[in-house]
């Protein structure tokens, strides 16, 4: 899973994989193998590859995430960038225009025709992407004013696959 820690105003790419009995965690471009254990409601046991391992007090309210580890506080605030792509989307209200793929992947079914009404949430096309079928949804309510993509295209992220009028 990808997602984006922000601490202090900086923007660190975070990517988790289960990896054995843990995880695979990538910061930035140091990569990490971690196990994780829940030791009571906020407790939380960190072991690292090498053995060492840390008690740390873990506090979530939404996407802010408060820890405490060894007498030091840090709140940090975790994002998925899909979902806010998406927000920003429908934060464009009314507004036709271009859908963007929001990850590299592969065009597995387009769901509509150029020329077609659609409506805010109506399926455009089956996007295939970390060997998970999603599909890409119309932002607004429009028409289908051109399609960009063709099934079996392989797209990378941010390219143009809709026209919504």
């Amino acid at each position: 899973m990808k997602l984006i820690a922000r601490y202090e105003d900086t923007d660190i790419a975070v990517e988790v994989e289960r990896h054995a009995d843990g995880y695979r965690v990538t910061l930035g471009d140091r990569c990490f193998s971690v196990d994780l254990v829940h030791a009571g409601r906020y407790v939380r046991s960190l072991r690292l590859e090498d053995g060492t391992q840390y008690s740390l007090v873990h506090n979530r309210i939404g996407n802010m995430h408060e820890i405490m580890m060894g007498g030091s506080r840090i709140e940090v605030e975790i994002i998925d960038p899909l979902a806010l792509r998406r927000k920003s989307r429908e934060d464009a209200g009314g507004e036709g225009g271009v859908v963007k793929a929001l990850m590299p992947g592969r065009i597995v079914r387009i769901l509509v025709e150029s020329g077609q009404a659609v409506e805010k949430g109506t399926g455009l096309l089956i996007l295939e992407a970390m060997k998970m079928e999603n599909e890409i949804q119309a932002p607004v309510d429009g028409t289908v004013a051109e399609i960009f993509v063709k099934p079996g295209d392989t797209v990378e992220g941010g390219a143009a696959l809709v026209h919504i009028d």
